[in-house]
């Protein structure tokens, strides 16, 4: 009897390693923009119409951040959006 074979998948582990690692590369990315605009992030949060604390909290988890937010901070410094995301 041929029984149906399950097929085969990548641990759950690589898979949460990489997105990891891709958070953890666009919150440093959004971070280095932060320092190039120059501008305080108290004066940035107005722009974004968000709070300091939720600005730091979207750096720790960035997948979290709302594309209006992404684009303010991209207007700001010159760069296109997809600058900030990797």
């Amino acid at each position: 009897k041929g029984g149906w074979l399950m097929p085969r998948v990548k641990p759950l582990g690589n898979t949460q390693n990489a997105a990891k690692r891709r958070d953890d590369m666009m919150g440093g990315e959004v971070e280095k923009w932060i320092r190039v605009s120059g501008i305080p992030k108290q004066e940035l949060c107005k722009y974004m119409k968000i709070g300091l604390t939720t600005l730091n909290e979207r750096i720790r988890n960035p997948g979290e951040f709302r594309i209006q937010e992404l684009r303010a901070l991209a207007d700001l410094v010159g760069i296109e959006v997809s600058q900030l995301v990797n």
